[in-house]
């Protein structure tokens, strides 16, 4: 990042260092209404009571909502007995035998994907924050529960003013991901090469390519 002119964050987070303070609000959210546990040891965020007085996916409203998005947002937490409604997410999942377990009111468990940013940003950031990046993937369901879970807890309407929602890098027609395995690291991209490509970049090139894009398209690299 450094070789890319890309400043160093004046903080950087772990959650496994917020256990306590994820567990306190959990708890905050199930006294206000909006989650209840279950006998096995889940908590889910209700979505139906939060509906009654917040408005709920702010980011996606008039996008449809796939069972393949929701999979794909929460992966295994997304299953689970006990829940009122099928889209409700999960706050806390009990752990299985041999899996990494916190302790927590509900027993041994971890926290869901979805709380942990609500949490840090928030100890942080306090009840309201400027502006919020991440990808475009990210609008439902990360970002649209995000938003739920911080207005569920601080009792307000707003948790972000401004969400800048970046594009994906393409390299030729797919997104460049860790999974296809389609994807150029830095220090090639700087240092090494790439194959069949005699020229290398500087990080200000890079810079410059990123930028002749508006900040939400796509960037195709060749």
């Amino acid at each position: 990042m450094k070789a890319l002119g890309v400043r160093p964050p004046d903080v950087l987070t772990r959650v496994t260092e917020f256990m306590p303070e994820i567990v306190a609000y959990i708890e905050k959210i199930i006294s206000n209404g909006f989650a209840y546990a279950t006998p096995s040891g889940d908590v889910y965020f209700d979505i139906r009571a939060f509906q009654k007085e917040h408005a709920y996916r702010k980011l996606s409203y008039n996008a449809a909502t796939t069972a393949e998005q929701l999979a794909e947002g929460e992966g295994a937490l997304s299953s689970g007995d006990g829940k009122k409604h099928e889209n409700d997410f999960a706050l806390w999942k009990a752990s299985k035998p041999g899996e990494p377990a916190w302790q927590s009111p509900w027993g041994g468990g971890r926290p869901g994907w979805h709380i942990e940013c609500s949490v840090m940003a928030s100890q942080l950031l306090g009840e309201n924050m400027d502006i919020h990046g991440g990808g475009v993937d990210l609008c439902f369901p990360h970002h649209d529960n995000e938003l739920a879970q911080a207005e569920a807890y601080y009792g307000h309407q707003q948790w972000v003013n401004y969400f800048l929602h970046s594009g994906h890098l393409y390299i030729g027609n797919q997104k460049m991901s860790k999974s296809l395995k389609n994807f150029i690291t830095i220090n090639a991209l700087l240092g090494d090469g790439l194959d069949g490509v005699d020229a290398k970049f500087a990080g200000d090139d890079f810079r410059i390519f990123c930028l002749l894009h508006h900040y939400r398209s796509n960037v195709t690299y060749s």
